[in-house]
């Protein structure tokens, strides 16, 4: 069978406005967390750190409550792990956004800040190789270079 014929038989992608669904939302991502950066910094005026954190969660609370409503997994062990590990990306999120406040709330310039901090996935990728066993070809370690390169001119303020 050739890559073509497999090809042929995928279900096509769902689409949003004529790009992929997964592009979509992504770009919205980035809208979102453009905006959060930029609000961030003038809440972080008003605020200390963790007061800032409190009313983020808050905030998330009717989202939370659309998501829990929305979609519910069946039960079992596999849930039950799922939403442990969610839990924790609960917590290293919240720890993250409050190192993120107090970041903001000592002076630091959200033209520096946010992006600097959006390099995060950099550990994600040095967690996904060690413990994913996942592999990088040679441009995602060029583009790591070039993150860490980055990092250091953010820094040079």
């Amino acid at each position: 069978m050739t890559a073509t014929a497999i090809e042929s038989e995928r279900p096509p992608l769902p689409t949003l406005a004529g790009i992929p669904r997964w592009l979509a939302y992504s770009l919205f991502t980035i809208v979102c967390w453009g905006a959060w950066g930029a609000v961030s910094k003038v809440a972080s005026d008003g605020v200390d750190a963790n007061t800032n954190q409190v009313f983020f969660t808050v905030g998330l609370l009717p989202l939370i409550i659309f998501a829990w409503r929305s979609q519910r997994a069946p039960g079992g062990p596999k849930r039950r792990s799922g939403i442990a590990w969610a839990f924790l990306t609960g917590i290293l999120g919240g720890t993250g956004n409050m190192a993120f406040f107090h970041a903001l709330g000592m002076g630091g310039k959200a033209s520096v800040v946010v992006p600097a901090t959006a390099l995060y996935p950099l550990v994600t990728v040095v967690l996904a190789v060690a413990f994913l066993h996942e592999r990088l070809g040679t441009v995602q370690k060029i583009g790591l270079v070039v993150a860490l390169v980055a990092i250091y001119l953010l820094s040079m303020v």
